[in-house]
């Protein structure tokens, strides 16, 4: 039997949270179990898209967290404030998807994997181009020491 993963998505800063979003709504082993942002507009689209009830609809992360026990969050913050988002959400153990890029500097990309290093859980970028067979095979060829 197949696992179906519990998806929050908090803070709607970036538009892709709406696509990404999409993605897990469409995943026939994905469920959208909450959603959270400081100001409630900006979910709105996304709670009305996808059938969320208004009790899985938050304001306050820690709410959203306590409440749902998502397995991964997806974070769309403001690039400048990955770290701090990452951060907050990590302390809760799940797996951790950010909005690209990555991080503000390098010394926040620092931050964001120790907090979910700790954890034991996965951080990850979305970062589609990371699936083009280009950047694949490029990225075993510096593996290979080939270039």
């Amino acid at each position: 039997m197949s696992k179906t993963w519990k998806v929050a998505g908090i803070n709607f800063d970036h538009m892709h949270m709406g696509d990404l979003l999409r993605m897990v709504h469409e995943h026939p082993n994905a469920e959208i179990v909450g959603l959270c942002d400081e100001q409630p507009t900006r979910m709105h689209p996304s709670a009305e898209n996808f059938s969320i009830p208004e009790d899985r609809v938050f304001t306050d992360y820690r709410a959203c967290l306590e409440q749902t026990e998502p397995d991964f969050v997806i974070l769309c913050p403001a690039t400048a404030e990955h770290g701090e988002w990452t951060e907050k959400v990590a302390p809760y153990g799940v797996d951790v998807l950010v909005e690209k890029p990555f991080a503000g500097s390098l010394a926040e990309a620092d931050r964001m994997i120790a907090a979910v290093g700790k954890t034991g859980k996965t951080l990850a970028i979305n970062w589609p181009m990371r699936w083009q067979p280009s950047h694949v095979t490029a990225h075993r060829l510096l593996n290979e020491d080939l270039i």
